[in-house]
């Protein structure tokens, strides 16, 4: 929504640009309810207000709600547009009725003439019903009369801001669900999220304690890697066919491949080899 109000107003100007002599005073209420509106809420996700800012953020309301009559006509509900069917309905076939009674007295190049009659007469009750029953008296619409005293209580409106909590169902939830066999769905999901939580950490670890003289950036990834251990030899090293690949960076480097991937294949294969009771004695000499 966000995005929506930074864009919607050129977007609107740029599709009213030409309008007629009778289009120019609608397109003009249009163009200045849609503006006043974005304003608004521009306005509302600075991260602190003044009384000054208040006093334009409830300006811009007062406009908002002078101009958006213009819009009335979209706000049909199911309710009032069922109404209009049925009473459409009813008069085309009152209509119909006169029409049959009055056929004897009329003539044919009258019944083109009679049915434009009609058409307009069914369109214009059709649109005074829906001038009539529409309205704008909703839930959303009375939220915005409290922005200002809100934020006069409680301060910034964006530390009320649900976009976190969406996120976090979004990439905790649903992913983890997507990526679980569907049984047991819940002890999966935390798994998969506690998994994910400790290999970021680690990262962060890693990044923190590697020197900036010898890390690399890994692609998409937005952090570093050490190319060379910076505090100490590693106890395991990696033996393969391939030159320079003693640590798990160099062996992602010289396969061409990012850090993380390799980390989530390396916990998939963990995750589903089966658990070993024995556990390796802590003496490596006692391996042999």
């Amino acid at each position: 929504m966000r995005n929506l109000g930074r864009c919607i107003s050129p977007v609107l100007a740029s599709a009213l640009r030409n309008p007629d002599s009778s289009q120019y005073q609608d397109f003009k209420s249009a163009l200045g309810c849609v503006s006043t509106l974005v304003d608004f809420t521009l306005m509302a996700q600075y991260r602190s207000h003044t009384p000054d800012r208040l006093f334009y953020m409830e300006s811009y309301l007062q406009i908002f709600h002078r101009t958006k009559v213009i819009f009335l006509e979209f706000c049909t509900s199911k309710a009032t547009g069922a109404q209009a069917n049925r009473q459409d309905r009813e008069l085309r076939e009152l209509m119909a009725d006169q029409r049959a009674k009055e056929v004897r007295h009329g003539t044919v190049a009258n019944r083109p003439r009679l049915a434009d009659q009609e058409r307009v007469e069914r369109s214009d009750r059709r649109a005074d019903l829906i001038r009539r029953e529409n309205h704008f008296n909703c839930i959303k619409m009375q939220y915005l009369t409290h922005f200002a005293s809100h934020v006069r209580r409680f301060g910034s409106i964006s530390m009320y801001s649900t976009e976190i909590g969406e996120l976090a169902h979004k990439d905790q939830i649903k992913d983890g669900y997507r990526r679980s066999n569907k049984n047991e769905a819940a002890r999966q999901i935390l798994s998969h999220y506690g998994l994910q939580h400790a290999l970021g950490i680690r990262l962060q670890t890693i990044e923190a304690l590697s020197k900036v003289e010898g890390v690399i950036v890994v692609e998409d990834s937005g952090m570093e890697r050490p190319t060379v251990p910076s505090r100490s030899t590693p106890r395991w090293v990696l033996k393969g066919c391939m030159k320079n690949t003693s640590t798990l960076t160099e062996l992602c480097t010289a396969l061409d491949t990012h850090y993380s991937n390799m980390m989530e294949e390396i916990l998939h294969f963990i995750r589903q080899t089966a658990a070993d009771d024995r556990r390796l004695p802590a003496d490596p000499a006692e391996l042999g």
